[in-house]
């Protein structure tokens, strides 16, 4: 590396760990770990600062630390998985609801698998499915999902919707026949030699999500009564633990480090078809765009990046974390938080977000 490029590196860094620590003593999060650099070229750098925790847990945050990833499972865990299965030729992103041994109702029949990855499907965002325990069987929670009326047509917008990513997750363990959790962990996990990345937060160091009294669920939505602190090592999605901590849609735990190296073997399939994971054409195919209609574009389980992101793909979980890479220029950063701590109310993050890209204008252009 050229000494003028590594000096501008060292500059950055010194840069992001400041303004990161002040959003730490501003309060946006009690503490952060945050990776940027070239993942295809193996190259990078780890900032991390704060504390664990606010009202528990006050300890220094550590570059090892384990974050609750909430809604980045959808793409790390869940769209990984079943592009595996898309190069196994189990399953393509054409293939309807209609077209599987599921008892689809006809208003669902023509939703594709590309359409809930892109959330296209028209169902609604999110149900309170945790308040009833009889949901956590899973083919009544599937069946559940099924009778939920589209909100449009397939196709004909656009609604994120945690409902897509709960369907691809029971999906996934009937096509590759095991668990998602043991799925992550053989597949993904033990191929990329990952320690730290897991559905299963037992014996990790990690950083507590919500205390009580919280919401379970989104924050407007309306009715839902008061819930206790999140215990530590308890994924902070209702749903997801109705589930048991495991689902299409969040549950993953991880650290910075191990989220970066999904994303060096993306890089490696994107670039020179060399990743452990995934096929170089399959990936390219979940990195285009979904459909011109409805917005914000997406991709095939991938957020489409704008403004100073224009060109990336990624994606932003609940908890705080976000993670954004560019495959044409080989850029990319990760940030996991957790913002959620001690209360998801009073949230800082949107304009945390927009700074935090304005401070890495020169890295993102």
């Amino acid at each position: 590396m050229r000494e003028g490029v590594s000096q501008r590196i060292v500059e950055l860094t010194r840069a992001l760990w400041a303004f990161l620590n002040k959003a730490c003593q501003e309060k946006v999060f009690p503490g952060c770990v945050f990776v940027y650099g070239r993942p295809r070229f193996r190259e990078r750098r780890v900032i991390f600062t704060g504390l664990r925790g606010l009202t528990r847990n006050r300890e220094a945050v550590t570059k090892d630390l384990v974050y609750d990833l909430a809604s980045l499972t959808k793409v790390l865990s869940t769209t990984s998985l079943l592009m595996m299965a898309i190069d196994l030729g189990l399953i393509k992103l054409s293939t309807s609801l209609g077209a599987l041994d599921w008892e689809v109702p006809d208003d669902l029949k023509a939703v594709t698998i590309l359409d809930l990855l892109s959330h296209r499907s028209g169902l609604p965002p999110w149900r309170p499915y945790w308040a009833d325990q009889g949901l956590a069987q899973k083919e009544r929670l599937k069946a559940t999902i099924l009778r939920e009326r589209p909100l449009f047509e397939r196709g004909q917008g656009r609604l994120y919707s945690d409902l897509n990513f709960m369907l691809l997750g029971f999906l996934i363990e009937e096509l590759l026949n095991d668990q998602i959790a043991e799925l992550f962990e053989e597949k993904i996990a033990k191929k990329l030699n990952l320690s730290l990345a897991s559905f299963n937060s037992a014996n990790l160091k990690l950083a507590p999500t919500e205390d009580g009294p919280r919401v379970g669920g989104p924050l407007d939505y309306p009715g839902l009564k008061m819930l206790g602190p999140v215990p530590l090592g308890r994924v902070h999605d209702d749903n997801a633990a109705l589930l048991g901590g495991a689902a299409g849609h969040a549950g993953l735990f991880s650290s910075a480090l191990d989220v970066w190296s999904i994303i060096e073997d993306w890089a490696q399939s994107q670039a020179v078809d060399q990743g452990f994971l995934v096929s170089q054409r399959t990936i390219l195919s979940f990195l285009s765009e979904a459909s011109s209609q409805g917005r914000p574009p997406r991709a095939a389980g991938f957020d489409i990046g704008q403004g100073l992101l224009e060109g990336f793909r990624g994606h932003l979980g609940y908890s705080g974390g976000s993670f954004w890479w560019n495959p044409l220029h080989d850029k990319a950063y990760v940030l996991l938080c957790n913002r959620v701590h001690p209360t998801a109310r009073g949230s800082k993050m949107d304009s945390f977000r927009a700074a935090l890209n304005q401070n890495l204008i020169d890295f993102l252009t």
